[in-house]
């Protein structure tokens, strides 16, 4: 859908639970958020809202809430809109900060809870929005930038999960960002760590490669990567993005699968600081430098951290076991 488009169909935006992939519940994939029904459940009921049912794609909005029609456009008498662009944004466990997930194109919205009625695995779930799949866009972690404003000021996102948008200012920029999308495993024992100094470091190279890549892709978000990795700082890259947050990102190469690193008594007291924890990324590249190369990348998870726990996760669930040492050692349980 191209930006002359875009302007003709209104915006509307739903605040929901937080997850990596909305496509039912799983283990290693909660719905992390902090309105009333997910402090007492792991899974809200926006859990399916890019889980296709029988060839349409469902939202649900957390709460019994009414949808103004009016505020988009609509008659007064109208029970449901078409043509609306459903924005869908979360707020990061990582950071706090509240962040554009995916949207719906040409949905259809209703006033009140949709009549059709669906049963997701053992809950019977009411939506308001629905939309072809084709036209249902989600973003993975590394790519979700645009930041929403939630800072107490009249027009900005507040406790409800329907919001409209605020200025006309700011939902010109999200259909600006939304037509751009701009702003087989064998088990090894022991630490594959590898000891020919030389070799050793041809697998950091090819890791730190490997992460620079990745940030200043567009997978990953597109970010400006400066390589801090002879300053000594505790971490070897300074990974910041369009709203200028900055990743500070140790990487770490392995020659084999298991994904077991080891820090520096500087690295791991940067890691663990109140300072930077909340921007430290450890990113693992296991068989660094080969066709199998694949990484492993963990970021701080505040709402999961409690007290001198700490909890570094990746986008799969998968969180690492920290076993201090003169340092750590860091593995994937």
């Amino acid at each position: 859908m191209g930006e002359a488009a875009m302007r003709q169909n209104p915006i509307l935006f739903v605040n929901v639970g937080w997850m990596v992939n909305y496509r039912g519940p799983a283990d290693d994939d909660p719905t992390l958020g902090g309105h009333g029904y997910l402090k007492t459940h792991k899974i809200g009921y926006e859990a399916w809202n890019f889980m296709p049912y029988r060839g349409v794609m469902y939202g649900y909005i957390p709460g019994s809430r009414q949808v103004n029609l009016r505020t988009l456009g609509s008659s007064a008498s109208f029970a449901s809109l078409q043509g609306v662009t459903v924005v869908w944004i979360a707020r990061s466990p990582q950071n706090g900060i509240t962040y554009i997930v995916g949207w719906y194109l040409s949905a259809t919205v209703h006033a009140k809870e949709n009549p059709i009625s669906l049963k997701r695995g053992n809950i019977q779930i009411s939506y308001w929005i629905e939309t072809d799949p084709a036209n249902a866009i989600l973003l993975p972690v590394e790519r979700r930038l645009f930041i929403v404003p939630t800072e107490k000021k009249v027009g900005n996102l507040g406790q409800s999960p329907i919001w409209y948008g605020g200025t006309d200012q700011f939902r010109e920029r999200v259909r600006k960002y939304i037509v751009s999308g701009r702003p087989g495993v064998s088990k090894e024992r022991g630490s594959p760590k590898q000891n020919d100094a030389e070799a050793r470091k041809k697998i950091e190279l090819a890791a730190v490669r490997h992460a620079v890549h990745f940030y200043r892709s567009e997978e990953g978000g597109g970010r400006n990567v400066r390589s801090v990795e002879k300053d000594g700082v505790g971490w070897d890259l300074t990974v910041t993005d369009v709203n200028g947050h900055c990743l500070l990102v140790e990487v770490k190469g392995l020659s084999g699968r298991q994904v077991a690193v080891e820090l520096t008594p500087n690295e791991y007291q940067k890691m663990r600081s109140t300072e930077h924890r909340e921007s430290y990324v450890i990113y693992v590249v296991s068989e660094a430098g080969t066709s199998g190369e694949k990484s492993h990348v963990f970021y701080y998870d505040r709402e999961s951290s409690c007290g001198g726990d700490l909890v570094w996760r990746a986008s799969d669930g998968r969180k690492l076991k920290i076993d201090e040492r003169l340092a750590a050692r860091l593995s994937c349980i």
